[in-house]
């Protein structure tokens, strides 16, 4: 009798472990380095990748979005992750280990199933007609568990009226909105909120906004924003 009541404890925390997995999110438009080429600069390329490196390494992300990414940029990306994916320019890392599958492309996103949720990374433009059109694709990725981000270079408004089927996770948590765009060349300039986290069907636990710069200028014109979900 002691030995089965053991047995069901034993089953009971197994079972709420399960139930506790979660999956960490960043997503990040590290801005292309090549603009970036002035050694004594405080923004050249190679000083803010290595402060990404640190930043990276700090937070432990399970799964990294990157948009504006060119290739030799791949080498600050701390050991433990791998690539998955095709695109040049917003690649999708994963931490070594985490299952992958169903990748999908297009020209303004890519996509696969990571622990069997699906993830959209997204790099839209501010056009009307691309976006409404990036909506509609990502729409018709959906599969009833899915985490969708990126710059969308627009607005929640404009996911909200061209029909996006997707909940927004800051709204969700009920954490006011800010800026995410951190232009570092024109500090004066603004346009607001444009990197977003959606879900559908999964439930997010957290977000952020990281404003650190590990110890350069700023890593990009833009803030890396950070979710959790559960799996």
């Amino acid at each position: 009798m002691k030995r089965a009541v053991i047995l069901i404890a034993a089953l009971i925390l197994a079972s709420a472990s399960m139930g506790a997995r979660t999956l960490k999110v960043m997503s990040f438009n590290i801005r292309t380095w090549t603009r970036d080429t002035d050694r004594a600069s405080e923004y050249f390329w190679r000083t803010r990748m290595e402060a990404m490196e640190r930043m990276i390494a700090d937070i432990d992300p399970d799964v990294i979005c990157f948009q504006e990414f060119l290739a030799p940029v791949g080498q600050y990306v701390p050991d433990g992750y791998r690539r998955v994916g095709v695109t040049a320019s917003h690649p999708i890392y994963v931490r070594k280990g985490l299952k992958t599958e169903g990748h999908r492309v297009s020209i303004y996103w890519e996509a696969c199933k990571i622990e069997g949720v699906r993830l959209i990374n997204v790099h839209s433009r501010w056009e009307a007609d691309i976006i409404a059109k990036t909506v509609e694709q990502v729409n018709a990725q959906l599969t009833g568990k899915d985490l969708a981000c990126g710059d969308w270079n627009n607005s929640l408004d404009v996911m909200v009226r061209d029909g996006l089927r997707m909940e927004s996770v800051r709204v969700a948590l009920g954490i006011p909105e800010d800026d995410t765009f951190a232009n570092f060349k024109r500090p004066e300039q603004s346009h607001g909120a444009i990197d977003h986290f959606f879900t559908n069907g999964v439930k997010a636990t957290s977000y952020d906004m990281v404003t650190d710069s590990y110890g350069c200028a700023k890593i990009s014109d833009h803030y890396p924003i950070v979710t959790t979900i559960e799996l």
